[in-house]
């Protein structure tokens, strides 16, 4: 059985899929704070649902005992998402993974903890092995990321009280359920399309992003976790530098393969999120995948089915934290 904390989010939903696809049975805590579905998908022979903040349940007798793995995604998301959580944003992040990492090393499972490549705090191509960088501006997205950080040594150093677990850090996970209520780019531009509405890029359009499907991440955790334990790595990039491309030429690529006849602008961000919104400190954001792709897994979604599939699941399906979020 997995536990999967924040499967009703977007990247955890994408997990729960591949897991139960793989035969596996599943329970899921979630506590819709950033849920993309109400679970109505998972409504299905071996998957439960626990509505509830994981550290409440946890404190409320739930337990990972008898789970075959944990995987924690449960956290607040998104460069717009996050805004409303500063000053509280870091606290939340730890305390809920303190929970998980004490949780896993009392039953004795290993754990999977979703960081960020927000961590990285600069431009480049990012290696695992590399120094990252923390900012002095402590906006929100620094809080985030500073956070990250800690839950990462958290899991990572938990290994001298007996835990097996690895962090993965993904790079611009995109594709069918993610919200554009969090400010995510790729939704944003693909419902923005498809309701002929102008595709706003922030900033000058000239930040880079490798976008990754949902679909690839899952598959690392169904087929190379149990490898990724063993291996003397412990933190893993999971994204695809074949999908980097400038947020401006993402726009157009949109627009293009939708047929659309919106106009692409420059847009504030400020002006659609809040004073309190910054651009990452990463311009140009591309993931060194070495240890990854050390144990075989390799991304295999291109860019254009990763729009194409975007665009399909929101011709079928509104997007139910988005129904209030800026279009």
């Amino acid at each position: 059985m997995i536990i999967v904390t924040g499967g009703l989010g977007f990247i955890g939903s994408h997990v729960v899929d591949a897991y139960l696809d793989r035969g596996h049975e599943v329970t899921i805590v979630d506590s819709m704070v950033a849920s993309v579905t109400d679970g109505r998908e998972f409504d299905r022979p071996g998957c439960r649902i626990v509505r509830e903040p994981i550290e409440g349940w946890l404190a409320g007798g739930g337990s990972f005992a008898g789970a075959d793995r944990v995987v924690h995604a449960a956290a607040h998301v998104g460069p717009a998402g996050i805004l409303k959580h500063a000053g509280r944003l870091g606290a939340d992040i730890v305390v809920a993974t303190r929970a998980v990492v004490e949780a896993c090393i009392d039953a004795d499972v290993p754990l999977c903890t979703f960081s960020s490549a927000e961590v990285y705090g600069r431009s480049g191509l990012l290696g695992e092995k590399d120094d990252i960088r923390v900012p002095t501006d402590y906006n929100a997205r620094i809080e985030y990321a500073i956070a990250k950080t800690l839950t990462e040594a958290m899991t990572v150093n938990s290994a001298q009280r007996g835990l097996r677990g690895i962090v993965i850090r993904p790079f611009n996970v995109a594709g069918s359920r993610q919200s554009r209520a969090g400010g995510f780019v790729m939704p944003t531009f693909v419902q923005q399309a498809l309701a002929g509405r102008p595709l706003t890029v922030f900033a000058n359009g000239s930040q880079v992003r490798a976008f990754t499907a949902a679909s690839d991440l899952s598959r690392f955790l169904t087929d190379h976790m149990d490898a990724a334990l063993d291996s003397a790595n412990k933190i893993y990039n999971i994204g695809n530098p074949a999908n980097a491309t400038t947020i401006w030429d993402l726009a157009v690529r949109v627009k293009e393969l939708l047929g659309s006849d919106s106009e692409i602008v420059h847009a504030d961000a400020r002006l659609i999120h809040g004073p309190t919104y910054a651009e990452a400190e990463s311009i140009e954001k591309v993931p060194v995948l070495d240890a990854a792709t050390a144990l075989g897994w390799q991304p295999t979604t291109d860019l254009d089915t990763l729009i194409l599939d975007t665009a399909r699941y929101y011709t079928e399906h509104r997007d139910l934290r988005g129904a209030d979020a800026p279009l």
